[in-house]
């Protein structure tokens, strides 16, 4: 038998346990090149040049299909000699033999041509066939999680050969790691397009504010309401970074938990096909349920990191849009506002100190707290720290009692940087000073923390600070 077309279930069959593992650790090299930012294609030849090694093959190829242009084009690394071969093979074979009558969706039968010569669908190709040396050809459909056929695996070989069953489902089984690459990098591709498109955002609101402040420079007489509108876009832009680094975070463990999730799948259905034709063996039961536990773990981990980043951030967004006075416990909202900024500060890994009494809860405006506090933080990582020094900040907070039992909270900034100049700290609050103009900064932080201070929060800050002894801000409000 030279040609054949079938649907083949191998789930019984067992793979060589040297095939399995390196299949196993070709799929995991996969995953990890897709989850730290490689291309897709790089990930697919992992798997392309396992599965040519196992079948001994001269080449493993992934056709992507495209049902809205109705149309293939060769995913992964293809070797130079079979460049122009691929080429006539999508405009001629699979376009002809791999697509329903209806034409729109793949066919979900394994395609094998022991012979190519005995074969008429390959009439018209034996020629570049024979250029490349390929006899035989094993076609698979790979199949995404809700039933559709979304690519094609080809195997090509110098000989006339059928594969038997182990090969089969070495090559099911590499279909199916496919698949999950493929879903994978479909969630990821969507994921990035929000993240461009809050990117954008972001360079709007930008945009405005330096349009804003071009403004305040030609009308001084409307220097006061064009200052207001400049403090709102800022706080904006401070939230739209945020969302944006905060997305970046969320992606790698909710990457790392579809992972899992995508694999456990996979593992359920083999044993659960094994189950119902009763053979299933104890060890294959024993190991399951060890893989499942593991990924369990895996998942209700990652899953936890994101859940926690993200209600982190809701918290903060709806403070800083609403600023409304609410109860809070400051020690839990100074490491809230820490975690939220842990994105923007992974290039520098400054080290934190916080001396807040862990039972000190005030009812104030949190969004207020909030923005000062991040504005401090931030202008210590932008200016106070040259590059490659990790430097020490540390936040305090304090309950004062006064004479007239109406108490204050006390907030001291400190951080070990390259301090300022008296000249310097003489305009540090005044809208559009800054010595980091160059670097795309605004001249507008510290000034709002002085306004959010005084107008808000009814209080007053101080700047203590000289040059290589690093700065202290002191702050305080009434409750």
């Amino acid at each position: 038998m030279h040609s054949l077309q079938l649907v083949s279930n191998n789930a019984n069959t067992k793979i060589n346990p040297t095939s399995q593992r390196f299949l196993d650790q070709a799929r995991v090299s996969a995953m990890e090149e897709i989850l730290n930012g490689g291309m897709l294609e790089q990930g697919i030849t992992k798997i392309t040049l396992c599965l040519e090694k196992i079948l001994e093959c001269s080449l493993c190829q992934v056709v992507l299909y495209s049902s809205h242009q109705q149309s293939f084009r060769p995913l992964g690394a293809t070797s130079t000699e079979f460049n122009g071969f691929m080429q006539q093979c999508i405009r001629h074979y699979y376009a002809q033999n791999h697509i329903e009558e209806d034409g729109e969706t793949l066919k979900k039968s394994l395609l094998i041509h022991g012979d190519l010569t005995q074969s008429e669908a390959w009439i018209g190709l034996l020629d570049a066939a024979n250029q490349c040396d390929i006899q035989s050809n094993w076609t698979l459909p790979v199949v995404n999680s809700v039933g559709s056929a979304i690519a094609l695996i080809s195997i090509f070989s110098v000989k006339k050969i059928v594969p038997s069953n182990e090969k089969l489902a070495v090559l099911q089984q590499g279909a199916r790691t496919i698949a999950a690459l493929l879903t994978h990098a479909k969630t990821k591709a969507m994921d990035l397009r929000k993240h461009v498109n809050l990117h954008e955002q972001l360079e709007a609101r930008q945009v405005s504010l330096r349009e804003s402040n071009t403004l305040v420079k030609k009308a001084l007489e409307q220097r006061t309401r064009v200052q207001s509108q400049l403090i709102e876009l800022e706080s904006m832009a401070e939230l739209g970074t945020m969302m944006s680094s905060l997305t970046h975070e969320v992606n790698t463990p909710i990457g790392v938990a579809l992972t899992a999730s995508t694999y456990m799948t996979d593992t359920q259905q083999i044993i659960l096909n094994k189950l119902n034709s009763e053979n299933l063996k104890k060890s294959e039961l024993i190991n399951y349920f060890n893989d499942a536990a593991e990924a369990s773990i895996i998942i209700a981990r990652n899953l936890s990191r994101a859940d926690l980043l993200i209600k982190s951030f809701k918290q903060l967004s709806v403070d800083q849009h609403s600023q409304d006075i609410r109860t809070f416990n400051v020690c839990d909202y100074v490491f809230e506002l820490l975690l939220s900024l842990k994105p923007r500060l992974k290039s520098k890994p400054h080290k934190f100190c916080i001396d807040i009494p862990t039972e000190l809860s005030i009812t104030s405006n949190a969004g207020a707290i909030s923005q000062i506090i991040i504005n401090l933080v931030m202008n210590s990582a932008q200016h106070a720290f040259p590059i490659g020094v990790n430097g020490r900040i540390h936040i305090k907070a304090s309950l004062l009692h006064t004479e007239t039992n109406n108490p204050k909270i006390q907030l001291d900034y400190h951080d070990n940087g390259i301090g300022m100049s008296e000249t310097t700290i003489e305009n540090i609050y005044k809208p559009f000073f800054t010595l980091a103009r160059d670097k795309g900064g605004t001249g507008l932080g510290m000034h709002i923390c002085n306004n959010i201070v005084m107008k808000v929060l009814k209080g007053n800050i101080d700047c203590h600070s000289s040059l290589g002894k690093g700065v202290h801000f002191c702050i305080q409000f009434p409750l």
